[in-house]
C-alpha cells in the first residue's frame, strides 16, 4: 500500500504555501512524488488543499483592533527619570542646576497637574516649538529651545500645571502633609473642570537661571476660580511647612505676566538659558500669531483636569476631584471654593 503524499504534516504551519504548490518536473520535494505540471495531485490531498483555499476565502480576517489605554495610575509609577548621581553635575542635565540639593532625610515635593496630550495636540505643539526653533534661532544661546514635549528616546511626555514651588518635606513630616492635603483639597470641593489656551509668553526663573516657553491656561469662561482655590490650599500649606508660596511675589523683570495669580497659571512648553529681551519677546509673539498656531490651539486644546498631583520624593499620588454636579450641600453654610 502506497503512503498518503501529505503535503504537511501541520495544518496550520507556515509551509502549507509552499506544499500546496508541486515541485518543478523532475526533482524530488523532500522525498514526495514527483508530478507533471498539469498532474492532478492525489484524491486524499484534494479535499485537504481545496478545503484550505475555501477557508481563506470565506473566513474573514479579523480586524486588529486597537491597544486598550493605560489607566491613568499607569504614569504615576514612572513619573521620575533614572538618577544617575547624587551630586549636583549640570553636565548629565543640559547644564541644569538642582534647586534643591539632594540631602538625605530631605523629600523634594511638588504640587502640579498634569496634561497628557492627544497625539493631534502633541503634533500641534510640535510644529510650534519647530517654528520657534528656527526663527528664534539666533536669539537663543547654550542649548538653544530645548522642549518638554518628548523624551530622550522620542516618547510623549505629560506637561504640567504648578500649584506650587519645589518644595523640601522632612521624612517625619511628609506623610502628615499628604494627609492634610487631601483633606483640604476636599473641603475646598473644587469639582472636575477644564482649562483652555490663553497666550504664549516667556517666564525667567530666578532660581533656576532659566527662561521658559510657557503657555497661559485659563478657565473658558475667563476667570480662574478653580485654579486659584486649589493655589490656596497648596500655598496655606506648604507655608506652614515654612516653604516659600507660589505666585505670591509680584511680577518680575523678564516676566510677561501681570502680576496677578489668577494670570499667572501656565504649561511649560520648552526652556533656555537666554534672557528674554523685547526682541525675544516680540519674535515670539508673531509666531505664535500665525492662525496654524494660535487659532488652531485656541479651538483644538481642552485641558481636563481630573484631580491634583503631588509628587514627594519618587512617589506621585493622584487627589481626585469630585465629578461636576455631583456635590451635595455640606450644611456648613459656606459657598464653593471656600475654605
Amino acid at each position: 500500500m502506497a503512503l498518503v503524499d501529505y503535503s504537511s504534516s501541520d495544518p496550520g504551519s507556515e509551509s502549507d504555501s509552499e506544499s500546496d504548490s508541486d515541485p518543478a518536473p523532475g526533482q524530488n520535494h523532500q522525498g514526495c512524488r514527483r508530478h507533471s505540471p498539469t498532474s492532478i495531485p492525489e484524491s486524499t490531498s484534494t479535499p485537504l488543499t481545496a478545503r484550505r483555499q475555501l477557508g481563506h476565502q470565506l473566513s474573514p480576517q479579523p480586524a486588529s483592533s486597537p491597544l486598550p489605554p493605560l489607566p491613568s495610575s499607569f504614569h504615576n509609577l514612572y513619573a521620575s527619570t533614572v538618577r544617575t548621581a547624587t551630586a549636583d553635575l549640570p553636565s548629565l542635565h543640559q547644564g541644569r542646576r538642582r534647586i534643591i540639593p539632594h540631602k538625605d532625610g530631605n523629600w523634594p515635593s511638588h504640587i502640579y497637574l498634569e496634561w497628557h496630550p492627544t497625539s493631534s495636540q502633541h503634533q500641534l505643539l510640535q510644529s510650534l516649538l519647530v517654528a520657534l526653533t528656527r526663527d528664534l534661532q539666533h536669539l537663543l544661546i547654550g542649548h538653544g529651545l530645548v522642549g518638554f514635549l518628548t523624551s530622550d528616546l522620542g516618547a510623549p511626555l505629560p506637561l504640567h500645571v504648578s500649584l506650587s514651588r519645589p518644595f523640601v518635606l522632612r521624612t517625619h513630616d511628609k506623610d502628615a502633609f499628604l494627609d492634610l492635603l487631601i483633606r483640604d483639597t476636599a473641603r475646598c470641593r473644587v469639582p472636575t473642570f477644564a482649562l483652555a489656551c490663553d497666550d504664549l509668553a516667556w517666564h525667567r526663573s530666578p532660581e533656576s537661571e532659566r527662561s521658559f516657553l510657557v503657555l497661559r491656561v485659563r478657565a473658558p469662561r475667563g476667570n480662574n476660580d478653580e485654579l486659584s482655590a486649589l493655589l490656596r490650599v497648596c500655598n496655606h500649606l506648604v507655608a506652614s511647612h515654612g516653604q516659600p508660596e507660589l505666585y505670591a511675589s509680584s511680577r518680575r523683570p523678564g516676566d510677561d505676566s501681570n502680576g496677578h495669580a489668577s494670570d499667572a497659571f501656565h504649561v511649560s512648553l520648552a526652556w533656555s538659558f537666554s534672557q528674554p529681551t523685547a526682541e525675544l519677546r516680540q519674535k515670539t509673539a508673531e509666531v505664535f500669531a500665525r492662525p496654524e498656531f494660535r487659532d488652531a490651539i485656541h479651538s483644538r486644546i481642552s485641558i481636563p483636569v481630573e484631580g491634583v498631583k503631588v509628587k514627594i520624593g519618587n512617589v506621585v499620588t493622584n487627589i481626585a476631584l469630585p465629578e461636576a454636579g455631583g456635590r451635595t450641600g455640606s450644611g456648613s453654610g459656606k459657598g464653593l471654593f471656600d475654605i
